[in-house]
C-alpha cells in the first residue's frame, strides 16, 4: 500500500465473530480496524498471486509439520 494512492471509502457487512476478530487483531496491533482490513488485503493479494504464478504457501507449525495454505480462490478454481 502505497502512501499517495488514492483513497475510496469502503463499506463492508461482518458477521459479528469476523468483526470481534477485526477489533481483536487492531487493538493487539495498536492500529485502526482500517489498517487491519487494509493490511489483510494486502496479504491476500500477495497470496493469490503467488499460487495463480504456480507457487505454493506453506506454513510451518510448531511441531514442525508442514501445511499447504489455500486461498479461497484457489478452492473454487480447483488449482
Amino acid at each position: 500500500m502505497a502512501d499517495n494512492e488514492d483513497m475510496v471509502p469502503v463499506t463492508a457487512t461482518l458477521s459479528r465473530s469476523l468483526y470481534d476478530a477485526l477489533v481483536k487483531l487492531a487493538t493487539e496491533r495498536g492500529v485502526s480496524a482500517n489498517t487491519v482490513l487494509q493490511q489483510a488485503i494486502a496479504r491476500e493479494k500477495y497470496l493469490s498471486d503467488k499460487e495463480g504464478s504456480g507457487a505454493s504457501v506453506l506454513i510451518e507449525e510448531k511441531d514442525k509439520s508442514i501445511k499447504k495454505i489455500t486461498t479461497p480462490s484457489s478452492r473454487v478454481s480447483g488449482q
